[in-house]
């Protein structure tokens, strides 16, 4: 389980390289687009919203199990220090 600084350091993380990613889809994305999105196509909206949505899906997951795999490993290096009886 994660600790509060640690939850408060994975959103941080988390919406800083999502607003970065965004920044680079728009500068990168929208150009193919901009006939479509001038027209206001329904169906052109809902296929950048489902590419927005996937690279911020696969984002999340990339830092959740990075968050998870740093929490239980120094979870256990800190177990490892300490017997039952010691001061914390």
């Amino acid at each position: 389980m994660q600790t509060r600084k640690e939850s408060v350091g994975e959103t941080i993380l988390s919406v800083g390289t999502g607003f970065f990613t965004a920044m680079l889809l728009n500068l990168y994305l929208l150009p193919f687009f901009v006939d479509d999105i001038t027209n206001q196509v329904i169906s052109t909206a809902i296929l950048i919203g489902v590419i927005y949505t996937t690279v911020s899906m696969i984002r999340s997951y990339i830092f959740r199990r990075a968050f998870n795999r740093f929490s239980e490993r120094y979870n256990k290096s800190i177990q490892g220090r300490y017997t039952y009886g010691d001061k914390l």
